[in-house]
């Protein structure tokens, strides 16, 4: 029993260990995606500043070199901005939700895994937060979702783009946009599989401790 401990303990711990990984990834995914939306809204900006105090194609581009100049020059302090702090906050906010689901740790930290190439995802459907049974990966951004899900949501509307928090894809989600990933659905079925193994463990070893 202590030798079965022992090893769920440092399941555990990797699987943590896994989970603050991907969140630091999400974090300066979403840091790095903040900093491209305000670098190219302040070269729009500069580009209409140009246009308008400009007459002639020469004076535009002199214009628009020199406040390129000077842009390049300020700092993007993305981590003190609202959107930054917006996206942290949902994403820690969906990380305790999941953690008082009513989940045990293990639930709730086996949320993510890693496919190949050390791509994170999830293995649960983002709009049922259930285990997915039929994985769809979507070609416009790569996110999963379930099929069956996915395809309801889009059915009753048409215009609904990825739910995943941080997803830059602007497009509308299409059925030929999903493709199924039966290498997911493959990690999902040994997953349940090790699940099912560890609960049938623990039952045994109840049943000898209770014979005892």
């Amino acid at each position: 029993m202590k030798s079965f401990e022992s090893a769920e303990s440092t399941f555990r711990d990797e699987l943590k260990k896994l989970n603050d990984e991907i969140l630091d990834k999400r974090l300066a995914m979403g840091e790095t995606l903040i900093r491209m939306k305000t670098k190219q809204k302040r070269l729009d900006q500069i580009l209409e500043k140009a246009a308008n105090e400009s007459n002639t194609l020469k004076q535009f581009e002199k214009k628009y070199a020199d406040l390129n100049a000077s842009e390049e020059k300020k700092r993007i302090n993305v981590k003190q901005s609202a959107e930054y702090k917006e996206f942290k906050q949902e994403i820690l906010g969906n990380l305790n939700v999941s953690n008082a689901s009513g989940c045990n740790d293990g639930e709730a930290e086996i949320m993510e895994i890693v496919e190949t190439g050390d791509t994170a995802c999830s293995m649960y459907d983002p709009w049922t937060k259930g285990l997915m049974l039929n994985p769809v990966r979507n070609i416009k951004c790569g996110h999963h979702y379930d099929r069956d899900s996915v395809m309801s949501v889009i059915k009753s509307n048409m215009s609904v783009r990825c739910p995943v928090v941080g997803c830059a894809s602007k497009n509308y989600i299409q059925p030929n946009h999903l493709q199924a990933d039966v290498a997911l659905q493959q990690k999902i079925i040994e997953h349940q599989a090790e699940q099912a193994a560890q609960e049938s463990f623990v039952s045994s070893e109840d049943d000898d401790n209770e014979e005892d």
